[in-house]
């Protein structure tokens, strides 16, 4: 059986949005209540997503989504200024 944390992880990437940094929790209201409902129909219960989101579900989406935004800006960056590729003047 799928553990919390590893379903939860699953849907993250399903459910994150766009790129983008979000400074507002309310900004995923919707997708947390789109995880309860998913957590539900999986067998877990609304105590145990809250645990594995370290109690508040709509923060972790928000920094997820915005880790997701910076890793991507991160490689994005990479790509463009690859320490391995001579850079030109």
């Amino acid at each position: 059986m799928q553990t919390i944390s590893d379903w939860l992880d699953d849907r993250v990437q399903e459910i994150i949005g766009p790129p983008g940094i979000h400074d507002r929790k309310a900004d995923f209201q919707e997708q947390a209540k789109l995880l309860w409902l998913q957590a539900e129909v999986a067998g877990f219960t609304v105590a145990q997503l809250k645990e594995a989101c370290g109690g508040d579900v709509e923060q972790y989406l928000l920094e997820q989504q915005n880790a997701m935004t910076d890793v991507g800006r991160q490689r994005a960056l990479e790509e463009v200024f690859d320490p391995a590729q001579p850079r030109s003047s």
